[in-house]
């Protein structure tokens, strides 16, 4: 059985938001909901000062936090080693435990507008912003229908400094087990060790 994930590269990633604009657009999220953020930050000392960048999005985690918290079992891994929130048994509304749960907080419960173009909406649209339901916990899937339809994540088709490798973590020949096995990436908080699918360079 496959297991995605992907390896991100912070030497690469040049904070152009390239990532979070094709999410947005590929999974038609609420205003002011990101399935992917771009945390930035500096380094080093005057005058030699560099800005570093860090995509962060659901790490897949296969031990999950947020599942064990969640009152109505939502939460599960899915196929490909996914994991997934069902929108029909996500209840907890204005206060989901899950959020507090995720030590990366990128979870999100859908409030406030619901488009970005309320005055009108094409059928399409319509449609796509009605399935963000308030208060449905959401997060990155790793567009999972792109990867059925033999697509790459929209986040690692945008990225133009290719700072995303997609790949399955269970094939020995895919270049994202290459990169994992050569020993060059970790996990983010490694100290509590959740088996996450989705690990960095190491810097």
């Amino acid at each position: 059985m496959a297991r995605y994930g992907l390896v991100i590269d912070e030497f690469r990633c040049t904070g152009c938001y390239a990532c979070v604009v094709a999410c947005a657009s590929e999974n038609s999220t609420r205003p002011g909901i990101s399935w992917i953020r771009i945390q930035e930050r500096e380094e080093g000392e005057y005058p030699e000062v560099s800005k570093c960048y860090t995509p962060l999005l659901c790490l897949q985690c296969g031990k999950m936090p947020c599942a064990k918290v969640c009152p109505s079992g939502a939460i599960s891994m899915a196929e490909g080693g996914v994991v997934h929130i069902d929108p029909g048994r996500c209840l907890c509304c204005d206060n989901p435990p899950c959020t507090g749960a995720c030590p990366f907080n990128v979870l999100q419960a859908n409030k406030g507008r619901r488009s970005y173009f309320a005055e009108y909406l094409s059928s399409f649209e319509k449609e796509a912003y009605e399935a963000h339901k308030d208060g449905l916990v959401e997060k990155c899937t790793l567009c999972h229908h792109r990867i059925a339809a033999g697509q790459l994540p929209a986040c690692v088709q945008a990225c133009p400094s290719q700072a995303m490798l997609f790949g399955d973590h269970d094939d020995p020949t895919s270049a994202l087990s290459k990169v994992i096995s050569g020993g060059g990436t970790r996990e983010m908080k490694e100290e509590l060790k959740l088996n996450p699918s989705v690990v960095y360079v190491k810097r």
